[in-house]
């Protein structure tokens, strides 16, 4: 299977993040390049997936895993993971989790902070979407055919950076108990991580730098 021209994802990408509005729009974007970039069958019941109801769940998410594991220090920084999964079929796929940080440095192009104590890892905080989990078998169900990883980061990581971006809002930092903005990192566990920017007690705000 033939990649897909990973800088130009990444700019396309924080490009959407910057701008996105409707987080289904912005879905529909990238998976539409991405069928440009790479024509496969597969791109077309990547698209057909129902994402509309994700961003509403976020919030609800986060308050019942901190409600069941609050974090004992004060949040500067959030990891929102992208763990790789696997179905009782072998079959791969990717879900999101969350992890907080003590520090935050916006200017840390290493993102050196998410390893510094102090760190809260909550128990059983998967997001558990049933769309990502879709995802993934579309494109991975068949080995020798499919898609493959190519539409599987695609797909997850656009998923994961604009579902924050248009999620994350002040009722989200205040349920933080942010005093300062609080910095949003994601990706893949494996792979590139996504510095997209600070949450704010006026809502998410996209990074003007570089975004990986």
């Amino acid at each position: 299977m033939t990649d897909i021209d990973y800088n130009r994802f990444y700019a396309l990408l924080a490009d959407e993040v910057r701008a996105v509005t409707d987080f289904t729009q912005s879905m529909q974007r990238l998976l539409a390049w991405g069928s440009e970039s790479i024509p496969h069958d597969a791109w077309t019941a990547l698209k057909a997936l129902d994402c509309s109801a994700e961003p509403g769940r976020v919030g609800k998410w986060l308050a019942r895993v901190l409600k069941r594991s609050p974090c004992p220090f004060p949040v500067r920084g959030i990891y929102f993971g992208l763990g790789e999964c696997t179905t009782r079929a072998g079959v791969e796929y990717a879900d999101i989790y969350f992890a907080l940080m003590g520090e935050y440095q916006s200017s840390d192009k290493k993102l050196s902070w998410l390893w510094r104590d102090p760190r809260h890892y909550p128990d059983n905080a998967c997001f558990r979407s049933k769309p990502l989990k879709a995802a993934g078998i579309i494109c991975n169900e068949d080995e020798e055919s499919g898609l493959g990883t190519p539409g599987h980061i695609l797909f997850s990581i656009g998923f994961a950076a604009l579902l924050l971006a248009s999620s994350l809002n002040g009722n989200i930092y205040r349920l933080l108990g942010g005093t300062e903005p609080i910095g949003i990192v994601t990706g893949f566990d494996s792979g590139d991580l996504f510095h997209l920017g600070a949450l704010q007690g006026d809502g998410f705000k996209a990074t003007d730098g570089q975004m990986t």
